[in-house]
């Protein structure tokens, strides 16, 4: 069965690949090498505004909602990003799914 939603389905490598694209782009300190492991703020010199500007173009990039900041305050990686992305981008397509099976009430 397939699942019509909004925003393709991401396997976690093309997701990877988005992140470091975008990380990568915004990152204040330029040519750095990505890795899962690459720390935003050590490694890659991103600030306050920078991080929140990192989360509105992840928001964007993705077809996400708001994320919310209790899930957004302990990432500090690109491999944090990586698993917050794949993790919301799943419960977003289940929770679509979901909504899809259920008729529709009251209209």
């Amino acid at each position: 069965m397939t699942s019509s939603t909004s925003t393709p389905s991401l396997n976690e490598d093309e997701t990877r690949s988005t992140v470091y694209a975008i990380v990568g782009a915004m990152a204040p300190v330029g040519e750095a090498a990505l890795a899962d492991d690459t720390e935003l703020i050590a490694d890659l010199a991103y600030d306050s505004l920078r991080l929140i500007e990192l989360t509105l173009a992840l928001e964007q990039g993705f077809g996400l909602g708001e994320l919310a900041q209790e899930r957004t305050a302990t990432v500090t990686t690109l491999g944090d990003i990586v698993r917050l992305v794949t993790e919301v981008r799943q419960e977003t397509e289940a929770w679509q799914e979901t909504e899809a099976r259920q008729p529709e009430e009251g209209r």
